[in-house]
């Protein structure tokens, strides 16, 4: 009895034939035509004896192996031909199946005349000897090789559609989130956020322009690169800055990587301008790195594309919301802002001055109003003309600007008037800012076109809401008073408001 190496030393299954035994004794057919039939039939057709010996296959089955195996193995071609990582199930389904006398069918792997593993569905059924016992097995082995790469494909279809489907889910939280920003900084946690949701295993970092245009600043990272992408990069840094165009770099073409991502990079890596209504804002670099370390993106083309157009989108996404915040932002800066010294403009004033004193109110914590006027200012335009005048408010706004912390709200409320709000100030800090503030201006000197102006001075009246007033209109008129009472005893003065 012939045993192949792959098959268990003490199964009765699986043997072939003896070269011994006459064809007439290893096949139970009845008549030399029905044997034809078989032996010509279009499919693979397979017979065995109650034992499990193999003991007839036909024509389409012995070319399906190759002439060649046969030769080699002879009746245990189909043991060598198996795919040894699928030989101890098959051989246990079919142990089982004999034991029970049962139908089977199963599906595994085995080498084609040309060495290619195809997958085969194997079908067996019982049949009886003339004295109505088990005689054994006759089954037929069908190549379903193309239906499998169907199924794999309309599996990956549809993973792709999911996966689809889920990114598109992410981005349209992304544009609903970022619709509802004030503001540009409201906009990195929810970028940061969403970016790890869409870009899973991709670490990266959006780049902005900032107002000169001059430089890029990281302004969201996301996942863990290996290294902090910089902090701040130059236009002339990136391919896709320079082309305008999404740039790509894996180990086939690490010559062309962009400089911001670091001599002797080997991270592969993508680069896509963010923009909107042709203009170009920004920068989205991702890291993009195989299970198995660095590689082209050839070797995964499906995926690859795929996560190109999930980053183009996204970029797209980006730029439009970015592109329209910003233009938000300039308009509401128009419309609070005072044009000649970029200070918050008087409507703004009212409306800051109402909400930190209904604030402050509300948290018992105080408040100080300054308003501020420059001295003899009407002479100085009258003297040097209007262009001096409007330099010198320029410049006593910056100096505004520089005294005041980030909390503090600094207006002009016309002319040559300032008022200063500022939170959480007790009297006797609002008095030290409003001391600082006129010794910082009566101490610059002013050149205009190269020639100096007179010096300048202030006068300050100020208010403070411990003093029980009982709406902003008459802390307003309060620190006023306080002003004029500057004035009246010799301005270049600080005084507080009468409670």
């Amino acid at each position: 009895m012939n045993t192949s190496p792959g098959t268990p030393a003490n199964s009765v299954f699986f043997q072939a034939a003896t070269d011994e035994q006459p064809v007439e004794q290893r096949m139970p057919l009845d008549r030399v035509e029905f044997r034809t039939v078989i032996e010509d039939a279009p499919v693979m057709l397979w017979l065995t004896d109650a034992t499990g010996k193999i003991v007839f296959t036909n024509t389409r089955w012995k070319n399906f192996v190759g002439s060649d195996s046969f030769a080699v193995h002879g009746d245990n071609v189909w043991i060598e031909a198996l795919h040894p990582d699928d030989r101890s199930r098959v051989f246990a389904d079919f142990e089982t199946a004999f034991r029970a006398h049962r139908p089977f069918q199963m599906e595994y792997r085995l080498k084609r005349w040309d060495s290619e593993w195809r997958h085969v569905m194997d079908t067996g059924e019982p049949y009886l000897s003339p004295e109505g016992a088990f005689a054994g097995f006759i089954g037929s082995s069908t190549d379903i090789t193309e239906h499998k790469r169907f199924e794999e494909e309309l599996k990956r279809s549809h993973a792709d559609l999911t996966r689809h489907n889920r990114d598109m889910g992410w981005i349209n939280q992304l544009n609903s989130y970022l619709q509802a920003c004030r503001t540009l900084q409201e906009t990195y946690p929810v970028i940061r956020h969403f970016a790890g949701q869409i870009f899973p295993t991709s670490p990266g970092t959006l780049y902005l322009f900032n107002e000169t245009k001059s430089l890029l600043e990281n302004v969201v990272t996301w996942g863990a690169p290996e290294r902090a992408d910089a902090l701040v990069l130059s236009p002339d840094d990136c391919w896709a800055l320079r082309q305008g165009k999404l740039h790509e770099v894996d180990a086939s073409n690490r010559a062309l990587s962009c400089q911001h991502a670091g001599e002797g990079a080997v991270r592969n890596y993508v680069c896509v301008p963010v923009a909107a209504q042709g203009e170009i804002v920004g920068l989205l670099h991702l890291h993009v790195e195989g299970a198995d370390g660095p590689q082209t993106f050839d070797d995964h083309p499906i995926e690859h594309a795929s996560l190109l157009r999930l980053v183009s989108v996204t970029a797209d996404s980006l730029g439009l919301s970015i592109v329209s915040l910003k233009l938000r932002e300039a308009l509401e800066s128009q419309s609070v802002r005072d044009p000649l010294t970029g200070l918050y403009n008087r409507r703004h004033m009212e409306e800051s001055l109402d909400r930190e004193f209904a604030r402050a109110h509300r948290t018992h914590s105080s408040l100080g109003v300054i308003m501020l006027d420059l001295d003899h200012f009407k002479r100085l335009n009258d003297e040097y003309g209007h262009d001096a005048g409007d330099f010198v408010l320029r410049e006593t706004a910056q100096r505004l600007r520089d005294a005041l912390r980030g909390s503090d709200i600094a207006c002009r409320y016309g002319g040559e008037e300032f008022v200063l709000i500022l939170p959480d100030a007790s009297p006797a800090e609002v008095l030290k800012k409003a001391e600082s503030i006129r010794l910082a201006i009566g101490d610059q000197s002013f050149l205009y076109q190269s020639k100096p102006l007179p010096d300048i001075s202030a006068s300050l009246g100020i208010a403070s809401l411990c003093d029980g007033y009982e709406d902003t209109d008459e802390m307003l008129r309060a620190a006023d008073g306080a002003l004029y009472a500057a004035k009246r005893s010799g301005r270049n003065k600080v005084a507080v408001a009468d409670v």
